[in-house]
């Protein structure tokens, strides 16, 4: 590789690097991501066969995670879920409410999203997703009307009634940890 095409691509990385550092916690998380693995240890059937997860900001501060999946063990059944978060301190936090079970890890460098969750099983069973982005809504029509039943679960007007608006919500006992932070 020649001096000039070395100074090109060290250049072209430091841009890489500086629009990731200059971009907020929330606009790294945001976009569409589709299911890389699914794994259970130990080995089970608590798996997904598909799963897409879909962020978009909601505030300068909130975003909701919306999550469609297909399980392997009942591929017709209902599966999804969402999630708020609120950015805050330096850190992206998850609701407090059902997700004591629940921790999420995104790599700004690869923005691989990674969640992990312990079941309720008498093995003790953790599952571990992995999630690379996609940049677009699933093609499968099932997970795009799971998608669609989980972003109406949000705005579910009861739900908002019952729980409160998502900026009354706690967010103090789940960080998002974002791994390998890009250089600033």
């Amino acid at each position: 590789m020649t001096p000039f095409k070395r100074t090109i691509a060290a250049w072209a990385v430091l841009a890489c690097c500086a629009t990731t550092a200059a971009q907020t916690p929330l606009q790294q998380l945001e976009g569409e991501y589709t299911l890389a693995s699914s794994t259970t240890a130990p080995a089970g059937n608590w798996i997904y066969t598909q799963a897409h997860v879909s962020i978009r900001q909601l505030d300068d501060r909130h975003a909701l995670i919306l999550l469609a999946c297909e399980w392997k063990r009942e591929p017709k059944a209902a599966c999804g879920d969402y999630y708020h978060v609120q950015a805050r301190d330096g850190g992206v936090y998850l609701q407090d409410m059902n997700t004591e079970a629940l921790r999420l890890y995104f790599d700004p460098a690869s923005r691989a999203l990674t969640l992990i969750a312990r079941g309720a099983d008498a093995s003790a069973s953790v599952r571990r997703d992995v999630f690379l982005p996609t940049g677009r809504l699933p093609d499968d029509p099932a997970l795009g009307r799971r998608l669609k039943r989980a972003q109406s679960n949000a705005d579910n007007k009861d739900n908002v009634r019952v729980f409160g608006h998502h900026s009354k919500r706690a967010y103090e006992k789940n960080r998002i940890a974002f791994q390998n932070p890009p250089l600033q």
